[in-house]
C-alpha cells in the first residue's frame, strides 16, 4: 500500500476527505463529489483493469447515456487518488483471482459471476486498515463518507477496517448484493446492517442515496454539514 501513498499530494486547501470503493469505468460518485466542493479529495479504488485504464486516459467515453457522467479529468492526480487494487476481509496483503466481466460496468467482483461473461486477472488485495494505517490523519480528523460498490465484498471491506470505521467514518453507504455472485450470501442487507451497529451506526434515509446508508452516532453533529451522494 506505501507505493500508492508516495506520490500523493495533498492540496493545502483539502478540508474533506471521500472514499469511493468500485468506480466502474467512468467514477460517476467521485465526479460528483468533487464538483460540488472544490475542499474534497477522493481516494478511489478499482482493481478492473478496463476501469482502470478508462479512468486514468483522463477522456472517459459514456457507454450509456444512462450512466452518470465520468470523472473529470482535471482531477485526476490532484484532487482524485486512485488505488488500482482490491479491498476485502484479509490478515495480511495478498494476491488472488478476480472476474473481469466482458465490457464491465461496475459487475466485476473477487466473487465468481453468475450471470456474466468475464475473465479471470490476478490482482493485488488489501484490507481498508491497510490503507487507514497509512493515513494522514495529522490533516484529518474524520473521513467524510465511504461509499462501496464492490459487488458482493461490501461486508467484506467494512469488516476489514478494525476500529476504523467506529473512531474515524462520519457516512457509509454500502451495497446488499449477495445473488449473483457466487459465496457472497453473507452480503445481505440484514448482515451489513448488523455489522455496523455493532461500529456504532445507524441506518438512515438519505435524500441523496439510492443504497442503505448509515451515519456514525459519534458524528451526528456533523450529519447536515457533510454532502453525500449515490446513486446508480
Amino acid at each position: 500500500m506505501e507505493e500508492y501513498y508516495k506520490n500523493i499530494n495533498i492540496p493545502q486547501n483539502a478540508t474533506n476527505v471521500k472514499i469511493d470503493i468500485g468506480l466502474s469505468y467512468n467514477a460517476p460518485q467521485s465526479h460528483i463529489w468533487l464538483e460540488n466542493d472544490p475542499n474534497t479529495i477522493v481516494f478511489g479504488f478499482e482493481p478492473n483493469p478496463e476501469a482502470i485504464k478508462s479512468i486514468l486516459s483522463e477522456n472517459i467515453i459514456k457507454k450509456d447515456s444512462s450512466h452518470g457522467e465520468p470523472l473529470n479529468g482535471k482531477h485526476i492526480n490532484t484532487r482524485f487518488f486512485l488505488f488500482p487494487v482490491c479491498l476485502s476481509n484479509v490478515e495480511i496483503p495478498i494476491t488472488k483471482t478476480f472476474y473481469s466481466t466482458t465490457n464491465d460496468c461496475g459487475t466485476s467482483s473477487l466473487y465468481k459471476p453468475t450471470h456474466f461473461e468475464y475473465n479471470e486477472t490476478e490482482v493485488q488485495v488489501y484490507s481498508l486498515q491497510n490503507f487507514f494505517d497509512l493515513f494522514p490523519w495529522n490533516k484529518f480528523e474524520y473521513i467524510d463518507y465511504i461509499k462501496i460498490d464492490a459487488q458482493g465484498s461490501d461486508l467484506d471491506i467494512l469488516k476489514s477496517a478494525g476500529d476504523y470505521l467506529k473512531e474515524r467514518v462520519v457516512y457509509i453507504t454500502a451495497e446488499p448484493e449477495n445473488t449473483i455472485y457466487e459465496n457472497c450470501s453473507h452480503n445481505s442487507i440484514d448482515e451489513i446492517t448488523n455489522y455496523l451497529s455493532l461500529q456504532n451506526f445507524q441506518r438512515i434515509h438519505h435524500p441523496n442515496t439510492q443504497d442503505p446508508t448509515y451515519i456514525n452516532k459519534n458524528f451526528i453533529h456533523l450529519k447536515d454539514k457533510i454532502f453525500i451522494y449515490q446513486q446508480e
